[in-house]
């Protein structure tokens, strides 16, 4: 569903880059019965992460600009089309991030509504800083501006999509489109936003990586409070009362 989402996209000029991170189902087998030939497969040759995963189809894309997406995440058909037409607009400047509001779908109860993220466009750094937004998912930006940055951070546990955001918003200017380009799929199985530790881990990180900047602009009391109730509703109380001493 995933792949037939990125191939029915009504923007066809485009390279779809599947980057295997070492699975153990029959995704190989699914990519490699595509007749499309804008479909190119790459399997890494160990389970690294969805960082690394990121970072090798970026670096093995041939075309200007980058956009995401999660295997269990779908694309709307005209994500790409209307995405462009922004770039149209600022007559390509590869300094831009393009991000969206989304659809989120649970499998297990088949609910589906619209999530309205954060707007983040006029002052992006500092709004980053405060709180995240943008989601892979619907990530568009520049291969330039991707190497610019050093690529993604692979140590990042979790809130992944934040780190890049906050090192995109210090070169580039941010467009947000509100409606949703995307849906997010919740469903049963493994995956990173439902691993409470993992979570944590990833916010924390976040936090120790640009606790300078967060303190200089009054934030970083603030996110460890946050983190602090966050890791108390998950019930990690140890983690909790660690956090509180950070201040």
């Amino acid at each position: 569903e995933c792949l037939d989402s990125v191939c029915a996209q009504t923007f066809k000029n485009i390279e779809i880059i599947v980057v295997d991170d070492f699975s153990t189902d029959n995704s190989i087998d699914l990519v490699s019965s595509y007749r499309d030939n804008r479909v190119k497969l790459i399997r890494l040759e160990k389970n690294s992460g969805a960082q690394v995963a990121r970072n090798r189809g970026i670096i093995e894309a041939k075309g200007e600009w980058i956009a995401f997406n999660d295997s269990d995440d779908l694309w709307e058909k005209d994500k790409l089309e209307i995405q462009t037409k922004e770039l149209e607009k600022i007559n390509f400047n590869k300094d831009t991030v393009i991000h969206s509001n989304c659809f989120c779908l649970d499998k297990n109860n088949s609910n589906f509504w619209e999530w309205k993220l954060p707007i983040i466009e006029r002052d992006s750094y500092t709004s980053l800083l405060e709180k995240s937004s943008p989601m892979f998912q619907a990530l568009l930006t520049s291969k330039k501006a991707l190497l610019e940055i050093g690529l993604l951070d692979e140590n990042v546990p979790s809130y992944q999509e934040w780190d890049t955001s906050i090192r995109l918003a210090k070169k580039c200017k941010f467009i947000h489109i509100e409606k949703p380009l995307f849906t997010y799929i919740f469903h049963d199985g493994e995956t990173i936003s439902k691993n409470h530790k993992r979570d944590i881990e990833g916010y924390l990180y976040i936090i120790n990586k640009f606790k300078k900047e967060l303190q200089e602009y009054n934030f970083y009391e603030k996110h460890i409070n946050q983190l602090s109730k966050r890791a108390n509703s998950f019930s990690l109380f140890q983690e909790a009362e660690e956090i509180l001493k950070m201040i």
